[in-house]
């Protein structure tokens, strides 16, 4: 599809029903406003820790700051220029702010837009402190959530290096190699039902029920959208080739991600995987390079971070993964790229123009994989698509460029915005349920083949 600027779509943007009837609005109403509530009551919880006469005044007047945020919120304000944070990205925030959505209310703009530039705000009233600059408002629901979840994290582990070990020992078996590539993609898609900004009180036990779902195939029937086989076409024909993956949740998503990375590797698929994590703390689970690293050392060393209940076995199994994976970063054979562009105000049908060096950067992979449903909201734009516009089509530019990789979008579907299911298949779901798009419990596995439209 042809491109369109931010303010003059080809079809009506997720905006808020004033009659309360979309999720939209429930989500600026209610579910938003609670996430904000919860970083004002987590920051001053922090504040009160701290011995510092200044970092307690300060963090005073950043609680007082943060209170305004929500009283604009609710009260339906206009949206106002952000202060430069010095990150690099504010002209270009305020640009496009003052370009397309000039005047625009919290009621009356996009949902993507107005749930972006909040997450924006936010970090920028953080990073413009002299004591609270580096401080992450998200990192302790992040780490304690893993925390306690380290014993389903161990079960997960202990599977997947045992496949990956099948996997090496047998790499002429494409039969099996097939097979183990659909568990660990399946795997990194339903991880991101764990999104605390969607599910604050995820459990050890609904971890575990989730991976046992996934483990037995149950969620199969929950795919809208499944091109599984036709990525599967593109991946047996890369051999020591480039991956990306543009991350989503922290913890146990992001553990499913490296898993997938770490088969990808042992599998002599990919020489090299670039993780895309996000610069400043986003959308509350959103990984960071802080948090990609807490996570690897925190496998290798469960103990450091007070992880309880693991068998000698288990603790074995995690140590030697943890021990890996810090020798693929090393090495080089990982990376960490955590471009500005991925908490800008665009896009990604954008990238090759207000993300060209970004794009250049994909354009040298085989495959990019996008994971989560913010990145697949910005990929779609977050539209009123008919849900059987095809996908290619939603994604517009970064489709249709001859250099495109293949793009690949794993997203549990929290939102009412997709594109690219079939309409039998759509009207099925909708009549077992109605909120199936905004659920958190049904999911798409989606193709645009890009470059290697021709080899499949």
């Amino acid at each position: 599809m042809a491109g369109f600027a931010p303010n003059n779509t080809p079809f009506p943007p997720l905006v808020a029903a004033r009659d309360g009837s979309n999720f939209t609005y429930t989500s600026l109403h209610d579910r938003v406003p609670h996430i904000l509530t919860d970083v004002i009551n987590d920051f001053y919880a922090a504040v009160q820790r701290t011995d510092s006469v200044d970092a307690v005044a300060e963090g005073k007047q950043l609680t007082g700051l943060l209170s305004k945020l929500k009283h604009e919120m609710v009260t339906d304000k206009p949206l106002t220029p952000l202060d430069d944070d010095g990150t690099g990205d504010i002209a270009e925030w305020n640009h496009w702010l003052a370009e397309y959505f000039s005047g625009g209310t919290w009621y009356s703009t996009p949902f993507l837009a107005w749930e972006t530039y909040m997450y924006r705000r936010i970090a920028t009233i953080f990073r413009k402190s002299q004591f609270w600059n580096t401080y992450d408002y998200f990192a302790t629901k992040k780490e304690d959530t893993f925390r306690a979840s380290m014993v389903a994290v161990a079960k997960l582990c202990a599977r997947v290096d045992a496949l990956t070990q099948e996997t090496v020992a047998d790499l002429g078996n494409s039969t099996k190699h097939h097979l183990a590539f659909v568990e660990m993609l399946q795997a990194s898609l339903w991880g991101n039902q764990t999104d605390l900004s969607m599910f604050p009180d995820l459990s050890n036990e609904k971890l575990e029920e989730m991976q046992a779902r996934i483990s037995s195939g149950e969620n199969n029937s929950k795919l809208a959208a499944n091109d599984t086989d036709r990525i599967w076409k593109i991946v047996s024909q890369v051999h020591g080739g480039r991956v990306d993956i543009v991350l989503d949740n922290s913890g146990f998503e992001l553990l499913q991600d490296v898993l997938l990375a770490h088969w990808l590797v042992a599998a002599g698929i990919a020489a090299k995987v670039v993780f895309h994590p996000k610069r400043i703390p986003w959308y509350v689970s959103d990984v960071t390079n802080t948090d990609f690293h807490w996570l690897v050392d925190a496998i290798q060393s469960p103990a450091s971070v007070g992880a309880t209940g693991l068998s000698t076995a288990d603790e074995r199994v995690l140590q030697g993964l943890g021990a890996r994976w810090n020798e693929l970063l090393n090495a080089g054979v990982w990376e960490l790229h955590d471009e500005l562009f991925w908490t800008g105000p665009y896009g990604y049908r954008y990238l090759p123009t207000k993300g060209a060096d970004v794009w250049a950067g994909l354009t040298n992979s085989d495959m990019v994989i996008f994971k989560g449903d913010l990145n697949y909201r910005k990929l779609v734009y977050d539209l009123q698509w008919p849900v059987s516009t095809p996908f290619v089509d939603a994604i517009g530019p970064i489709a249709d460029d001859p250099t495109a990789p293949a793009i690949v979008a794993l997203r549990t579907s929290k939102c009412d915005t997709i594109a690219g299911v079939e309409p039998q298949r759509a009207n099925e779901l909708f009549a077992q349920r109605k909120d199936w798009m905004y659920s958190g419990e049904y999911g798409v596995i989606q193709l645009s083949p890009g470059r290697w439209a021709n080899r499949i």
